[in-house]
């Protein structure tokens, strides 16, 4: 069974990784993935907290790097030095956290489930990762955790579009009673329907899969394969036979995610710490932990289910949602 190390102060730390063959990175380059932060969004993860497991990797003769790949949307992480400038203004700079900073945007393409992901350079050329994910909710997938920290942030923003592509709403005219409710339940307000008319606005559209999930009669398709799904195997592309260590950063749990400017409000209180070596593992448990105070909270406040993304990194092979939570 999977072991899941749960702490509430990231100065234990270099105890909890000892559960792990951390021995094994020794003297190998390891990307250290992580957000490096929006401007203006207050959530994202803190330097001064990540350099504690630059520190533990430095301590076991390792390599860390911090590092991201570029994003499909406009701004300044669209680019990869201007994403280098904002990760400075949050503290992530050489200077700051004694090792190199290396943003992403080229890569190379591996196939899962039968379809293409084009997984980011330094990804595909690592043996061994330590990943740092922020736990809070998300707009188009309910939850980020470390699933998503690799199967958006792992890839291409070419892949990235594809997958927001491919998962969108494909109407099936026929079933369609115009009866309102997919457009009533989209969190982005990007469909109407009216007087036997449905209109979807692709540049509103971010292919969550709502309306999919809510049409009673079958209306509604993905054009490919629900976001969810497409992100799990995104992730198993970028992690496929690799040595990885996962950590969840359960604090500071906005309602959306580290790429909104503004993702607030925080939702839930901070639970702590998370690490373990499965991605499925340790995103089921950093749920249960936040859902044990307040059940179906993400699905709650954003009318989408999370476990989604679980569910389907299972059954690709991703990982386990079975774990031993060990609290230290």
């Amino acid at each position: 069974m999977n072991k899941v190390i749960y702490f509430t102060d990231i100065n234990q730390l270099p105890k909890a990784i000892t559960h792990f063959n951390i021995q094994e990175f020794a003297n190998k380059k390891i990307p250290l993935k992580l957000h490096m932060g929006e401007k203006n969004n207050q959530y994202f993860p803190r330097s001064t907290e990540v350099q504690h497991a630059i520190d533990v990797l430095k301590n076991h003769h390792a390599q860390p790097f911090l590092y991201d790949t570029t994003v499909a949307y406009s701004g300044l992480r669209h680019n990869k030095n201007t994403y280098k400038e904002l990760a400075e203004t949050h503290g992530f700079s050489q200077q700051a956290t004694g090792c190199p900073i290396i943003i992403d945007d080229t890569g190379q393409d591996i196939h899962i489930q039968g379809r293409q992901y084009t997984v980011a350079d330094q990804l595909i050329q690592a043996t061994h990762i330590f990943a740092w994910s922020h736990v809070k909710g998300h707009v188009a997938t309910g939850m980020g955790g470390a699933i998503k920290n690799f199967g958006m942030g792992g890839v291409t923003k070419e892949t990235k579009l594809d997958m927001h592509h491919k998962s969108r709403p494909l109407f099936h005219k026929d079933n369609c009673t115009y009866c309102n409710i997919c457009a009533e339940s989209c969190p982005f307000e990007a469909l109407t329907v009216s007087n036997e008319s449905w209109n979807k606005n692709n540049k509103a559209c971010f292919g969550c899969g709502v309306c999919v999930d809510v049409c009673p009669y079958k209306a509604l398709s993905n054009i490919d394969a629900n976001l969810q799904y497409l992100i799990a195997c995104a992730a198993f592309a970028c992690v496929k036979d690799k040595k990885v260590i996962y950590l969840n950063d359960v604090n500071r749990i906005a309602r959306n995610c580290d790429c909104d400017p503004s993702a607030g409000p925080l939702i839930a209180p901070d639970i702590g710490y998370l690490l373990g070596d499965d991605p499925v593992a340790i995103d089921q448990a950093s749920l249960d932990l936040i859902y044990k105070n307040q059940p179906d909270l993400f699905k709650e406040k954003l009318h989408i289910n999370p476990e989604k993304q679980i569910t389907y990194g299972e059954q690709i092979g991703l990982g386990s949602s079975t774990y031993e939570l060990i609290t230290i």
